[in-house]
């Protein structure tokens, strides 16, 4: 085989795999920032519940347990709250990572260069 054919098949076969090696790398940086979501929501999660815990463990007469169901009330709409941003977040994620493969595919395909 000549230099020149070796040189084409090998331009070709970079032309062939360029995209999916991007699209490898895309998929691993999107993956690691859900993860990295994810890890972030669930240790809020549970260190709320662990303060939970304690204030339930510190009820000792009924005043105690009208402030512990007190706070058990804000607690409840500062979970929801914390429930719709971790939603609205996740969303936004998502949207992201199919605009970024959207435009990838777009870039890869003949007429989108």
């Amino acid at each position: 085989m000549s230099n020149e054919m070796l040189t084409k098949m090998s331009e070709q076969y970079q032309t062939f795999l360029s995209p999916v090696i991007k699209a490898n790398k895309l998929s691993a940086a999107n993956l690691e920032a859900l993860v990295n979501f994810q890890m972030n929501s669930l240790q809020s999660y549970v260190d709320m519940a662990m303060a939970r815990m304690k204030a339930a463990a510190d009820i000792s007469d009924p005043a105690s347990l009208q402030t512990f169901l007190t706070s058990q009330a804000e607690t409840i709409s500062s979970l929801n709250q914390k429930f719709m941003d971790d939603t609205k977040a996740l969303s936004d994620l998502m949207g992201r990572f199919k605009a970024e493969f959207d435009q990838l595919v777009k870039d890869s395909l003949p007429m989108g260069k």
